[in-house]
């Protein structure tokens, strides 16, 4: 079951929410895929990555989660073994600024992969008003 957040706009609240599901074949991945979008000025402050079914690809699979730019403020390539079933979690504190859309991108190489899904959830909170 996907959920969605409360409400973004309480104050000091610190939401934990599933951000998405993607799939070695979600449409766009190899470019970035949105996943979700958050409020401008959110903070996010720990991203999990829960790897259900390995990405096969052959040679390289990396997963990534963040903003547009660099698809990669949350999960970097680091952060994520793709290949292996489990459960990768990390600390940060990442405004958002002006940024809604949160990506997720899957790059390979090698013989493409056949196989490979992850959950992505956030925990978030909203920055102070302006």
């Amino acid at each position: 079951m996907k959920l969605y957040p409360y409400d973004f706009g309480a104050c000091g609240m610190v939401q934990m929410f599933h951000a998405g599901t993607v799939n070695y074949n979600t449409e766009g991945i190899g470019e970035g895929a949105v996943i979700c979008r958050i409020p401008k000025g959110t903070f996010v402050t720990r991203a999990i990555a829960v790897v259900k079914t390995a990405f096969n690809a052959a040679t390289t699979n990396v997963l990534t989660v963040g903003f547009k730019d660099g698809k990669n403020e949350f999960l970097a390539s680091s952060d994520v073994t793709a290949g292996t079933v489990g459960i990768y979690k990390k600390e940060l504190f990442v405004e958002g600024g002006s940024n809604t859309e949160v990506y997720a991108q899957f790059t390979q190489t090698g013989t493409a992969a056949t196989a490979g899904s992850a959950e992505i959830y956030l925990e978030v909170v909203p920055g102070p008003e302006a």
